[in-house]
């Protein structure tokens, strides 16, 4: 698994996040489509399309 190295304890961004979950380095980039945005600006429908090697 490609994310087991990059678990860390606390999330990566100063922004927090209110819910709990296992927390990885931002190193990785994937390729996500969605139907649309909320009105509260979250994705709605999203599904993963895969991992980006480009970088």
């Amino acid at each position: 698994m490609r994310l087991k190295p990059l678990i860390r304890k606390t999330q990566a961004y100063a922004k927090r996040v209110g819910h709990k979950g296992i927390w990885v380095e931002p190193k990785l980039l994937a390729e996500i489509e969605y139907r649309a945005i909320s009105a509260e600006g979250k994705v709605r429908h999203p599904f993963f399309k895969g991992l980006r090697e480009d970088l």
